[in-house]
């Protein structure tokens, strides 16, 4: 296809598009404009002070043959093999996600009871129309009330009854990640625990700096190839004419013309009064000193509501260069949203965050030397019960195509936006996995 094709955004999503649209030859001109000073997206590795930072735990994994043959002909041996080791913590313990039979000892006895009798009855109940429907429907009200309710609450802001199905299906799918791993119910997770052979899952990391190390490579490629990639330069929104796109309106004024664009910046710019909602994350990306034998996982959750953080990540548990010798490192996450910020609520989570980690055992005070404090806006979109019918509505004039997590609203990983991005790429379509039912 001849003329110019804008992508807005150079994440993982619009980075693959334009990557795959250049090296096919397609004989256009692909310019990529991303707001940020680099590209990345929600992928992009901070380095403080020779300490590594990414934005939560990102890592490859992948089911999908075409998927797994791009990453590795984009990192081409410049990667590692490593072996999953999360963790949830519950009941002053970190114990191993997804779940085993070790894993349970210490939880409360009447919790368990009441899960085993949710699974012994695994009955279908009423019309599943949230959140809160489908967990209790697929793992039972006693796990409901005891992890996923306060966890969900603060991760997303939102009740869970005010959330859609879909919430459950991307986020308990997201965690798991293996597709091998059955958790689909409280009955199949059970049978999991029982599994005389255990799923093993391994990621491929990058073997220098950060994950944005691979979007490092793809950018090289894209100007390499004749692309343009202009960062610094927020898009606002799209200039159209008779029913087509013909540019997108950029921050600072200015118009840059396109012949058609693929946006995988947040939808709420194309659409600011449908509603699409996002929430933030705000990540405190910590030096220690010295080891701490306790952050023994990859990444770990956290669902007590009195913590202000969701998930911390140890990126020396994914390669060991990622922090100095003999020194150690945590990345906590704090999802926020548009009123905490406005509020001025962040500045109570900054004071008490380091206590509530000592609490919890993740650092030694002492060790610490510094706190790298990062707001990345728009990290996840937000389901409440009406977020398919405000979809449906949003129905983009034929020359622009929504792409990735915040352009598609959708609660995806990276192996998912890179799928988008290669079907999208040759002018296929590609459906979400969580839409079938």
């Amino acid at each position: 296809m001849a003329g110019r094709t804008v992508i807005v955004g150079a994440g993982v999503a619009g980075l693959t598009l334009a990557e795959r649209l250049l090296s096919r030859g397609s004989g256009e001109e692909v310019v990529v404009v991303e707001r940020e000073e680099s590209p990345g997206g929600l992928a992009r590795t901070f380095n403080v002070n020779g300490f590594f930072f990414d934005i939560g735990p990102h890592r490859f994994h992948t089911a999908d043959a075409g998927v797994d043959r791009y990453l590795k002909s984009i990192l081409g041996r410049k990667y590692v093999v490593i072996p999953r080791k999360s963790s949830v913590f519950m009941e002053g313990r970190y114990r191993r996600w997804p779940l085993s039979l070790s894993s349970l000892a210490g939880l409360p006895a009447g919790m368990l009871a009441g899960s085993l009798g949710d699974m012994l009855r695994r009955k279908s109940g009423g019309p599943v129309e949230s959140f809160a429907d489908f967990i209790r429907a697929r793992y039972g009200g006693h796990l409901y009330e005891y992890f996923f309710r306060g966890y969900t609450r603060k991760f997303s802001g939102m009740d869970p009854e005010d959330m859609h199905p879909d919430w459950a299906e991307a986020g308990v799918n997201r965690a798991v990640i293996d597709k091998r791993v059955k958790a689909d119910s409280l009955f199949s997770m059970f049978l999991g625990m029982l599994a005389p052979k255990p799923v093993h899952t391994s990621f491929y990391y990058p073997s220098q700096g950060g994950i944005q190390s691979f979007c490092d490579i793809q950018s090289s490629i894209v100007r390499r190839n004749g692309g343009a990639i202009m960062t610094g330069i927020p898009a606002e929104g799209i200039v159209s004419d008779g029913g087509r796109v013909r540019g997108i309106t950029m921050g600072g004024g200015g118009v840059l013309e396109a012949d058609r664009v693929f946006w995988s910046a947040p939808v709420s710019l194309l659409y600011p009064g449908a509603g699409f909602t996002f929430i933030h994350t705000l990540t405190a990306n910590i030096g220690l000193g010295r080891r701490n034998p306790r952050n023994d996982y990859q990444w770990c959750y956290f669902g007590q509501e009195d913590l202000c953080f969701s998930r911390t990540t140890v990126p020396r548990n994914f390669r060991e260069d990622t922090v100095p010798a003999g020194a150690d490192s945590i990345c906590v996450e704090i999802t926020v949203t548009e009123e905490t910020l406005a509020g001025g609520g962040t500045e109570e989570i900054k004071r008490s965050l380091l206590p509530q980690l000592e609490t919890v055992g993740a650092l030694r005070a002492g060790d610490v030397e510094f706190v790298d404090w990062r707001l990345i806006r728009e990290t996840y979109p937000v389901y409440d019960r009406a977020y398919r019918e405000r979809l449906a509505s949003a129905v983009p004039p034929e020359n622009l195509i929504l792409l990735g997590r915040c352009g598609s609203f959708w609660y995806n990983n990276m192996d998912h936006s890179i799928s988008q991005a290669l079907a999208f790429s040759r002018g296929e379509r590609h459906e979400r996995d969580f839409w079938s039912r």
